[in-house]
């Protein structure tokens, strides 16, 4: 199921993105209700700078089908401008199954409040 995704988000500011995630099978949106999701940010020493999950509550189901996954601007501060590594993996069922690798793009948003 694993995707390639490319995303670019403000180092002053608040990262709100939305997946919608599809059965390859049977085209239906996916139930992941009970799943365990993380999301994560690594830099180039694989070193984790972000890490949400349902359980930390950085990632929500808002709708069948749908995560969505909030960093705040106060944990979006730590990051330096420029390239990270991101992934998402969910647990469902005593199985493990990749949902996305990417690359983060980090831009620096000069002014914060």
């Amino acid at each position: 199921m694993g995707i390639n995704l490319k995303a670019s988000a403000y180092n002053n500011a608040d990262w709100n993105m939305q997946l919608q995630v599809n059965d390859a099978d049977t085209s239906a949106l996916m139930d992941f209700t009970g799943a365990a999701i993380e999301i994560a940010v690594k830099d180039a020493n694989n070193c984790v700078k972000l890490c949400g999950s349902v359980a930390n509550g950085k990632v929500t189901l808002p709708s069948t089908g749908i995560i969505e996954w909030l960093f705040p601007a106060s944990d979006m501060s730590g990051l330096c401008a420029g390239q990270y590594k991101m992934g998402g993996v969910y647990q469902l069922n005593n199985e493990t199954i990749a949902l996305f690798t990417g690359e983060l793009s980090i831009i620096d948003g000069v002014a914060s409040i």
